[in-house]
């Protein structure tokens, strides 16, 4: 199982980054860079396609409106090689007293 990475608060907008590498090290743009956030039961609940942000970088936002965990997959193909990139993070309310 993945380790959680990160918690987010309900509401706001989380902006997720992921780097491609080829077999090298080198950053590299992917063919096809699709992101994917499903709930722990393993339903879609967004889904697109990743933004440049330049060689090799490339990212996406998106604002939750459950709380909850949750897995990203961001994927692509480097090489005629698949590429899967998963994280593990968490949708919390903050209560202020």
């Amino acid at each position: 199982m993945l380790a959680t990475t990160k918690t987010f608060e309900l509401g706001n907008t989380i902006y997720f980054e992921c780097l491609f590498r080829n077999m090298d090290g080198s950053l590299t743009d992917p063919s096809n860079p699709t992101w994917t956030v499903k709930n722990i039961k393993g339903n879609t609940v967004a889904s697109g396609g990743l933004l440049k942000r330049t060689v090799g970088i490339w990212y996406c936002f998106w604002t939750p409106n459950t709380v909850g965990d949750y897995i990203l997959t961001m994927s692509g193909t480097i090489e005629e090689n698949p590429v899967i990139i998963k994280r593990l993070f968490k949708v919390v309310e903050i209560r202020l007293k």
